[in-house]
């Protein structure tokens, strides 16, 4: 029997002529990964950190002396990020392309007034240049994260 259509089989060739007939393409599985892969996170796109923190309801980590969000200083080699856990600050050098997986790896603690980040520019400068640019670059990588910037003076 040959099939109707070019590049399709019968799944089933003693299907008589009066029963519905199945055809299979050959581009079937791969179609069926190709929607797989764009309706998933899995497929190399990370979840967005807004939706992350928002489903984790952050605000139940926000102490009556301890209520602070993350806090990215933009320098000449990259960041210093300031977490809190509590009251208590704690300070990472992270690598200008290192930023979104830094931020992504965060414990959901350290985000208790939701999704919002500080970022400024250090006053200590050689090359204003580079921490112009690493300033403009943390504001995309952050908002394309989902996150609420607030852009704060020098510091």
């Amino acid at each position: 029997m040959e099939s109707p259509l070019p590049n399709q089989q019968f799944l089933d060739d003693d299907v008589s002529e009066n029963s519905c007939t199945m055809l299979r393409s050959p581009l079937m599985p791969l179609t069926f990964g190709l929607v797989l892969c764009v309706t998933s996170a899995s497929c190399g796109q990370k979840a967005n950190l807004h939706d992350s923190i928002v489903a984790a309801d952050t605000s139940k980590y926000c102490l009556p002396d301890a209520c602070f969000n993350p806090h990215v200083l933009a320098v000449e080699n990259g960041y210093e990020v300031t977490t809190f856990l509590g009251a208590k600050p704690q300070h990472a050098h992270v690598a200008a392309n290192d930023l979104a997986d830094y931020l992504q790896a965060l414990p959901m603690q350290v985000w208790p007034r939701g999704p919002s980040i500080a970022i400024s520019p250090t006053d200590d400068v050689t090359d204003q240049r580079a921490v112009t640019q690493n300033l403009d670059a943390a504001q995309q990588v952050c908002r394309s994260m989902g996150l609420q910037v607030q852009v704060l003076p020098g510091g």
